[in-house]
């Protein structure tokens, strides 16, 4: 899953090196992806790349949007909003979801 999750974070932004993207929990209340080696860069261009972020995560009810990456109740739901700021097929979100032992999309 590692090795999924952080080819698709540095194919979603190709001007920046990712050495790793992981799923990371804060007291087990809000879910984000840290992103190595520059967190914070990283999300600056990810923002400026994808404008539509913050209005899909605040229709997934986002914890915090004002953080680098945005927070969410569950990995589920990051992910989720992951896949739909980045607009993937249901072939590419099921591969991923698989990876994370989350439900498939529906085709």
């Amino acid at each position: 899953m590692l090795h999924r999750l952080t080819a698709l974070m540095s194919r979603a932004v190709p001007g920046v090196y990712v050495e790793s993207a992981v799923l990371t929990s804060l007291w087990g209340e809000r879910f984000f992806i840290y992103v190595e080696p520059n967190h914070s860069e990283y999300w600056f261009w990810f923002k400026r790349r994808y404008p539509q972020w913050k209005r899909v995560a605040l229709r997934y009810k986002a914890v915090a949007t004002t953080t680098a990456c945005p927070e969410f109740r569950s990995y589920k739901i990051l992910v989720n909003w992951l896949l739909d700021v980045l607009n993937l097929s249901c072939g590419e979100r099921n591969l991923l979801l698989l990876d994370m032992g989350l439900s498939l999309c529906r085709i």
